[in-house]
């Protein structure tokens, strides 16, 4: 017996020893580091004194840099991001914001379409630097699992530990083929993730006028959330390239974004790109709807000056 338990117990730490060795594997592949690299300026500390915050997902991480005009800005986009998270990371930082600075509310296409992510995965990124008590269904194994030992997170994982193993996320500009062919699989994913039958007629949307009614709720409270902070509220609607704008109708936009925006938000300023002539060629773009270096370089100085003009003033 003593013999049975010794042999289980070094089978046990040769198995410990192995999840560690893969797990250090595996947080130095390329395919995990693109997961993570959106969070160091979290864990870096979101500095103080800002002139600005925008809220996302990745259409706002991709075309928007505040260093291209030179001001003290926060992008709090990291990725996929619901607009329940928006909220969250407002009301986390928004004393990082000087009074009288401004927020600004990023609403893409199906940004209303959903409140949480169904997989709680989605949220793993949030264990890096939110409290526990900031994180919806926080356990203790959720932080130990996505912080410390993110292989167990898949088996999959292991895989990529010596297969698949990624290559670094790196700006590109879009060849038409390429960019096409991404804006293809981007719709196709939106109409499984949305159950939509395709993104030309407002009828597709019926089932989901639910979570729009809702996420429109959480809309206003940012707004009002702003307001009684002494923030000035300016909702954008990011710039999408050509080849993508050709593949969703006005109808649909209208029925996804404006109709909720102009109904329950009042009063505040929209900020309207989707379609703006300026920013349809794809090659601003690193597939169709993310830009690259040189969108962001033309996009950001014509942001800028819109902001302010919105405000009435230079937020300085």
């Amino acid at each position: 017996m003593a013999e049975a338990v010794m042999y289980l117990l070094v089978g046990l730490v040769l198995l410990c020893f192995a999840l560690f060795v893969l797990n250090a594997i595996y947080i130095r592949t390329p395919y995990y580091q693109n997961q993570i690299r959106a969070i160091k300026k979290f864990q870096d500390g979101v500095p103080d004194n800002l002139d600005i915050m925008n809220t996302g997902s990745n259409h706002a991480f991709f075309s928007i840099d505040w260093s291209i005009v030179g001001i003290n800005g926060f992008s709090l986009a990291s990725g996929p991001q619901t607009i329940s998270w928006d909220y969250r990371l407002v009301k986390k930082y928004v004393s990082k914001i000087n009074r009288g600075g401004v927020l600004l509310i990023v609403i893409s296409p199906l940004h209303l379409g959903l409140l949480e992510y169904p997989n709680d995965s989605s949220n793993s990124r949030y264990y890096f630097f939110m409290k526990k008590n900031e994180i919806p269904n926080y356990t203790l194994w959720k932080k130990i699992k996505y912080t410390y030992l993110p292989l167990l997170e898949s088996w999959r994982n292991i895989i990529h530990c010596f297969y698949h193993r990624g290559t670094l996320m790196t700006d590109r500009t879009a060849s038409l083929k390429y960019a096409e062919e991404q804006m293809d699989q981007r719709i196709e994913g939106w109409k499984k993730q949305f159950a939509l039958n395709d993104l030309q007629h407002q009828k597709s949307l019926a089932h989901l006028q639910v979570n729009i009614k809702r996420a429109g709720q959480v809309l206003s409270d940012i707004v009002f959330y702003a307001r009684i902070n002494d923030i000035h509220p300016i909702i954008l609607i990011p710039p999408f390239s050509a080849v993508f704008n050709k593949k969703i109708s006005d109808e649909f936009l209208q029925a996804i974004i404006y109709t909720p925006v102009k109904s329950i938000v009042k009063q505040v300023p929209v900020l309207d790109y989707i379609r703006d002539e300026r920013f349809q060629d794809y090659r601003l773009y690193q597939n169709g709807d993310f830009m690259n270096a040189e969108g962001r370089k033309v996009f950001m100085p014509v942001l800028w000056h819109d902001i302010q003009s919105c405000i009435g003033k230079k937020v300085l």
